[in-house]
């Protein structure tokens, strides 16, 4: 430890230790960290002042236990622009990460009238996904769109890619306009366990609805991130 930080409390220094390790690379993102006797030996403390350290970083969203795996290290935040129109692959290959999309549920007859009636869909089709980054869960997203309309967006979206990319190159349409509807909450306990956070870790809740250069409506998202894993900017 260094001696500017000895007046800290002991478990406070290791916290600190641990998270200068990640960003060095020492203990790397996606990965677990050493078992609880290395890291007692390398900080020279005992098991109640790890943990606690750890603990810390477990409630921050920097690490996560993962019972008889490990402690995992949790990528860093994710840096997006409210005002984008990116998709969340076209985000992540910006920043040099991995998208994943994983279909959860795809209802090709949703009970969802005000949706259908705000999309003006003739065949409302809803996906409930789970984004990935580099392979780890960040978004829980449930999608509709037309699929009357887009028909060619069907089936690259039930296989796992970007409904962006899908309406592009199938359908040739381009996103012009999104609007935006951000809450804060906490997730319920169905949606902890597909994102492996807690109850009292806040989670950002956005209502997305993307529209073409005419203001039509394309497709309508509702999207929960845990707030650990993403900030939000604003360019105007």
């Amino acid at each position: 430890m260094e001696d500017q930080e000895n007046i800290l409390p002991l478990y406070e220094q290791v916290r600190r230790s641990i998270l200068a390790s990640i960003d060095a690379g020492q203990f790397t993102e996606s990965g677990f960290l050493p078992p609880e006797p290395e890291l007692m030996a390398l900080y020279g403390v005992s098991r109640i002042t790890l943990r606690r350290a750890i603990g810390d970083l477990c409630e921050a969203g920097r690490l996560q236990r993962q019972q008889g795996r490990g402690t995992l290290v949790l990528p860093g935040k994710v840096r997006q622009t409210l005002v984008s129109l990116s998709g969340f692959s076209e985000t992540m290959d910006g920043l040099g990460r991995k998208a994943g999309h994983r279909i959860l549920l795809c209802d090709d007859k949703p009970d969802a009238p005000t949706v259908r009636e705000r999309l003006g869909a003739i065949s409302l089709i809803r996906f409930d996904r789970l984004l990935e980054n580099d392979g780890m869960p960040m978004t829980l997203e449930t999608l509709w769109f037309d699929a009357a309309r887009f028909p060619e967006v069907v089936a690259p979206v039930a296989a796992g890619q970007s409904f962006f990319a899908a309406l592009r190159d199938k359908a040739g349409v381009i996103p012009a306009h999104a609007e935006r509807q951000i809450d804060v909450g906490f997730a319920a306990p169905a949606e902890r366990a597909i994102l492996s956070v807690t109850a009292s870790q806040p989670v950002y809740r956005i209502e997305k609805t993307v529209t073409d250069a005419d203001g039509r409506p394309l497709a309508l998202s509702q999207l929960i991130t845990p707030s650990n894993l993403v900030t939000y900017t604003i360019k105007t």
